[in-house]
């Protein structure tokens, strides 16, 4: 019978059942689900790049890195995955974008953000990684000026405000 059957009868199939299922579904949906992150993060740091190499008065620098990447929806797993931190300087002041390779209930990863100076306009110092939509996954933040909404995205002129904020 299938999963979603809601008769009695299927209802006591699946419980004798559950100790069988194969886990090889699982394993890739979670393998899955820290790919896409992985990827995530990449395409973040390289749209990073981009808009910091164009102002010469900031420096950017990446950090590679390995992390273990966990889930709630799939305690007691983790997956090595390669990541990289962001650093974007002037003088004495900073801008670092540190993946943390943990999901979330409320999203599938983050990334920490530290600074030199406050960003007024974040709630929270942290972009989160948020699934669907019509393209997909998008990188978010929470707005001390919209905090409504559990995330707003991350674009361009997001983070052109965050270069603002911190060296201008």
């Amino acid at each position: 019978m299938a999963d979603s059957d809601d008769s009695l009868d299927g209802l006591r199939d699946a419980i004798r059942r559950r100790g069988e299922t194969s886990t090889a579904t699982e394993e890739h949906r979670f393998q899955s689900l820290a790919r896409e992150y992985e990827a995530a993060v990449a395409r973040l740091v390289a749209s990073i790049r981009e808009v910091a190499i164009a102002v010469p008065e900031l420096t950017f620098a990446t950090e590679d890195e390995k992390e273990a990447f966990t889930s709630p929806a799939f305690p007691g797993r983790s997956l090595e995955i390669k990541d990289q931190r962001a650093r974007i300087t002037r003088g004495e002041d900073f801008l670092l974008f540190d993946p943390t390779a943990g999901a979330l209930a409320s999203a599938m990863g983050q990334v920490r953000l530290s600074s030199s100076r406050p960003i007024p306009f974040l709630m929270e110092r942290a972009l989160y990684l948020v699934r669907g939509g019509p393209e997909g996954s998008w990188w978010g933040y929470r707005s001390a000026e919209d905090p409504s909404q559990f995330a707003l995205p991350f674009t361009r002129k997001a983070l052109v405000r965050m270069l603002r904020a911190v060296f201008a």
